[in-house]
């Protein structure tokens, strides 16, 4: 650490953090990513089953399939806002700790064993711009959400 306390380096005290071994923390993102993977594929190969019984209804029965995408586009709509929404109240929750601590990652938090931590003057720096992208966040949630509502209401027509 620097003679001010600023600056990034592995704190003397790490009793105020978490520390998760390094090894642990690749199997389980391995996993995690595994399984997403996994859920994305069966996810898009069940989308695509439900694109043609789509096309299909579309052909019999164009009012109803117009109706059917205007509430599966507000639903995702919903879906998008929640999920960003929550998203950046943890980013910018994360910031605002990192702001009282003077420490970025904050005190309490989990680190990898051999993580910098940044203290003083550059830690606040870091956590205030960790609230700004989770603002930025706020705001395309919201935008991105209105935009697919309004695609939703183009089909509606």
């Amino acid at each position: 650490m620097r003679a001010d306390g600023a600056g990034s380096s592995m704190p003397d005290d790490l009793s105020a953090y978490r520390i998760f071994d390094r090894k642990k923390f690749v199997v389980i993102m391995a996993v995690l990513l595994s399984v997403v993977a996994v859920g994305v594929w069966v996810g898009l190969d069940r989308l695509s089953d439900y694109a043609k019984q789509l096309e299909e209804l579309t052909a019999t029965d164009p009012a109803k399939a117009a109706a059917i995408v205007t509430q599966q586009l507000r639903m995702l709509a919903v879906l998008n806002a929640i999920l960003l929404g929550v998203l950046a109240v943890l980013i910018i929750w994360h910031g605002l700790r990192g702001l009282r601590t003077a420490s970025m990652p904050p005190k309490g938090s989990w680190i990898l064993e051999g993580q910098r931590v940044w203290t003083g003057q550059s830690a606040v720096r870091i956590a205030k711009f960790t609230i700004t992208v989770g603002a930025l966040l706020v705001v395309l949630a919201v935008i991105s959400s209105l935009i697919l509502w309004r695609i939703g209401d183009m089909f509606q027509g």
